[in-house]
């Protein structure tokens, strides 16, 4: 599979889409390279909302729906052609082989049901020549049983349901692990491994994009899947890339998606980007939001990527709230207040090892009232009740 030239076929697609007909006026899809996303501004989750709720049919060619649910629709669609799942088929196939799937035996524990986590695995297993069982969700004592009387050596699941597998005494040779927050979470990894007796592996994706990027062996952090997407971290505020190494927002443009097509898509996903060895590696994963965002000491802080954080020591990843005050001399002071007795030992020097910043100082709560940011430079008491 080509890159450049799935992507024209993409491209081409999208030109008589509604939502970015106006976006791609000018552009010929037959010379369009990766090089070129630039010129097409990023289209947000809201934008498509609003695109559904007004035409909530699913359009010509639509082969297979899959649902997610939504505050303001009830549910959100994602239509797929036969073309579209022939391509994700193949792709992901290409992927799997190159974990070495190919005579496997794979139980999925994601759900067929609705949303689309099972089928993003399911049929691609398949092609790249796994055995595979449609399992679902739920039932770790099942699980458990149904590796050891079959010898399924691997589980596809979200790594909170694997630890309840391997915890029923569910031993497993490989995990690949999506949809929870898992190798952001310090130490979460070795506690999923210890339980199944293998490895565990993180992949990340979405149901409008499928899955864009995942770990190797290596555990070196999460590569592009380069037949399934291109992606890009870009500065949330000014849409501009970051130098690598720089935290901001995923942007993704599927290459399995035309019926639907998701160019430049912004997940509002928090990441760090860099290339190795020409490849797009997320060496952090995906580990917070971009929704709210504070400049604390000159440094860009996303609230949310405390969250994984605190989960690694145990503590409640949304039970905190960031203070950040100001100094004498005109300095800022940053401090977090947490939903705890005590400060375990080494918060802080995880905290600035995984955004730069120095705490201040900690402040414990039996409860934390208020935004999740509380903002006290300016003369008055500015609160982001945005948590």
């Amino acid at each position: 599979m080509h890159v450049a030239e799935r992507l024209s076929t993409v491209i081409a697609h999208a030109k008589t889409h509604p939502l970015y007909a106006d976006r791609l006026r000018g552009i010929d899809p037959a010379r369009f390279t990766p090089k070129d996303l630039a010129q097409i501004p990023p289209v947000t989750r809201e934008e498509w909302v609003r695109f559904l709720e007004a035409h909530p049919q699913p359009p010509a060619g639509t082969a297979l729906v899959h649902l997610t649910p939504s505050p303001r629709l009830g549910w959100m669609p994602e239509y797929l052609s036969q073309e579209d799942l022939a391509y994700q088929r193949a792709a992901m196939a290409a992927h799997f082989r190159r974990l070495g799937l190919e005579g496997r035996r794979v139980i999925v524990a994601f759900s067929y049901h609705v949303f689309a986590g099972g089928w993003l695995f399911h049929e691609a297993l398949l092609e790249a020549g796994a055995v595979v069982l449609p399992h679902g969700p739920g039932e770790a004592d099942r699980v458990a049983e149904i590796a050891k009387k079959y010898a399924f050596d691997v589980l596809i699941a979200n790594p909170s349901f694997a630890l309840k597998v391997g915890q029923a005494g569910g031993r497993f040779k490989l995990l690949l692990a999506a949809g929870e927050p898992f190798t952001s979470v310090p130490g979460y990894r070795e506690r999923v491994e210890q339980a199944i007796g293998g490895m565990a592996l993180d992949a990340y994706g979405t149901s409008e994009l499928g899955i864009v990027a995942g770990e190797t062996p290596a555990k070196d952090g999460l590569y592009a899947v380069e037949e399934m997407a291109i992606l890009e971290v870009l500065d949330p505020q000014t849409l501009e890339p970051v130098p690598d190494g720089e935290r901001g927002e995923l942007v993704v443009t599927a290459l399995s998606r035309t019926l639907m097509p998701m160019i430049r898509f912004r997940t509002g996903d928090l990441a760090v980007a860099e290339r190795r060895e020409g490849r797009v590696r997320l060496p952090r994963g995906v580990f917070g939001r971009t929704d709210v965002m504070v400049k604390v000491k000159g440094v860009k802080l996303y609230p949310s990527e405390l969250g994984p954080i605190l989960a690694g020591f145990g503590l409640d990843p949304k039970g905190f709230q960031v203070v950040v005050e100001p100094k004498p001399g005109g300095t800022d002071a940053l401090v977090i207040r947490l939903a705890a007795e005590t400060v375990p030992e080494g918060l802080a020097d995880a905290i600035r090892s995984a955004t730069g910043l120095r705490v201040d100082r900690f402040e414990t709560a039996q409860a934390i009232e208020g935004g999740l940011v509380l903002d006290r430079r300016f003369g008055h008491l500015e609160e982001d009740a945005r948590g």
